[in-house]
């Protein structure tokens, strides 16, 4: 089977691999169920590396387009991302991507994931496979728990015990964890707006009534949490999972008074934060909260890439043992060689040395895409969230052109891009733009071709392409 692909050799080939192969199968070139080559019959057509193709194939896997068979080989997924996922009840700014939209804004680069490390570190798990347990402890290996734990002390200055993390094999597996612990028929969860479909899909498994209260440049705006009684809020303080914002010291006393008055447990969400660019003295919720009522979450995806998914929770001293009997409930413990690949990166001090560099390779990047937002678009200069994450939010007002029109030719220019409409205390639109994968050196002429094609727009000729 030949390819179609047509790479450009002085641009980063993963990333056009990547874009080029989820083209093909949104536009159904690629049918559902139909295998796909192998990595090295790629490697050999295209005259690349076999790691640049085997890198491609990972993160469309990770994202839902393609699906591997043990001793089969790898297959367009049967249903893809955004096929069926309108949840009910979400807002304008929850609704799925279309085809046209990538599935996610803000990826990690996948030539910087620690590949050769990676495999060192797989094979000793594999060869100390003998000592792992016949019966495993759900809650997760005790030692990637006490280094966790060791990890926050030290770069969060939180303070708990091995016992308090419960490690989950994703993000979405904790979501559903917590939904258990907290969550009835009907009580009320209150949720950032704008908020991802996979957020709130745990809370609607639970028939929860949920509660959408805008987000500002300060975070959730407290002035706007609802009366009465609520029993879970969920948050992401350090970089608000769309819009980028942190929420300010003030915004975090107030929500935790309110969590108090309404008898409500905070989940506080870090797993964008662990990417983050200067100095960040504001403390985490979980250290403020004086009455255990915060539960955070934490994952490793924005440092290591989606290929590791591993997430945990740490929750209050009164929660440890009904969120460890619910986890061993969840059963699907299948991440042994990751936590044990894991555990020896952050024992030995390897992940602070990587993430250290990483964080400085990205934040060059940052730098380079508001720079050329501020010189490309110097009327159009508020950006939220460049101090964490992979991506910030642009307030692109044009009269002229919508925040849709704007991400579609963003996306025309090889930019990450998508358009988020009527968010906000005041129903802003606005466009997340990406900097994760794109380098450095290319980005200010993305940005300067983005905004010729701005100033020559054509809305009919977009839309019939």
């Amino acid at each position: 089977m030949l390819t179609p692909l047509n790479l450009e050799r002085d641009q980063h080939l993963q990333q056009q691999i990547f874009e080029q192969l989820r083209s093909l199968i949104l536009s159904r070139r690629f049918a559902s169920g139909a295998r796909m080559p192998s990595t090295r019959m790629l490697a050999e057509q295209f005259n690349i590396s076999r790691t640049t193709a085997v890198l491609a194939y990972e993160r469309l896997t990770a994202e839902g387009y393609l699906e591997t068979r043990p001793a089969q080989g790898t297959f367009v997924a049967m249903t893809l991302p955004g096929a069926n996922c309108q949840i009910p009840g979400a807002g304008a700014e929850a609704e799925c991507p279309s085809p046209q939209e990538p599935v996610r804004v803000g990826c990690p680069d996948p030539s910087l994931f620690p590949m050769r490390r990676w495999r060192t570190l797989m094979r000793a798990a594999l060869d100390g496979m003998g000592a792992f347990s016949t019966h495993p402890d759900l809650v997760g290996d005790p030692n990637l728990r006490a280094a966790i734990a060791a990890w926050l002390s030290t770069s969060r200055g939180i303070a708990v015990s091995p016992d308090q993390v419960i490690l989950t094999n994703d993000r979405s597996q904790a979501l559903h964890l917590v939904a258990h612990l907290t969550l009835r028929p009907g009580v009320r969860v209150v949720i950032e707006a704008p908020s991802h479909d996979n957020d709130t899909a745990a809370y609607f498994a639970e028939w929860a009534e949920l509660v959408r209260v805008p987000v500002d440049a300060d975070g959730i705006c407290t002035s706007k949490l609802p009366f009465g009684r609520a029993v879970l809020v969920h948050v992401s303080p350090e970089h608000q999972r769309l819009l980028g914002a942190r929420m300010s010291a003030s915004r975090r006393a107030e929500l935790l008074d309110w969590a108090a008055q309404s008898s409500a447990t905070v989940l506080e969400d870090d797993t964008q934060s662990e990417l983050h660019y200067g100095e960040n003295s504001t403390p985490r919720l979980f250290s403020l909260d004086q009455a255990n009522r915060v539960i955070l979450l934490g994952g490793f995806c924005a440092s290591l890439g989606p290929w590791v998914h591993l997430a945990y929770l740490v929750v209050p001293p009164h929660l440890v043992d009904a969120a460890s009997a619910a986890r061993r409930m969840l059963g699907d413990e299948s991440g042994r060689l990751h936590q044990a690949a894991l555990y020896e990166l952050l024992r030995s001090g390897w992940y602070a040395r990587h993430l250290h560099r990483l964080s400085k390779v990205y934040a060059i990047r940052r730098d380079a895409l508001l720079g050329a937002l501020r010189r490309h678009f110097p009327k159009q200069n508020v950006v939220w969230g460049d101090h964490a994450g992979l991506h910030v939010a642009w307030f692109a007002n044009d009269r002229e052109v919508s925040a849709p029109d704007i991400a579609a030719l963003a996306r025309r220019c090889g930019l990450e891009a998508k358009a988020l409409q009527n968010v906000g205390p005041a129903g802003e639109s606005v466009v997340l733009i990406g900097f994760g994968v794109t380098a450095e050196h290319l980005i200010d002429s993305k940005i300067a071709r983005l905004a010729t094609m701005i100033a020559r727009f054509d809305a009919a000729a977009l839309a019939a392409e």
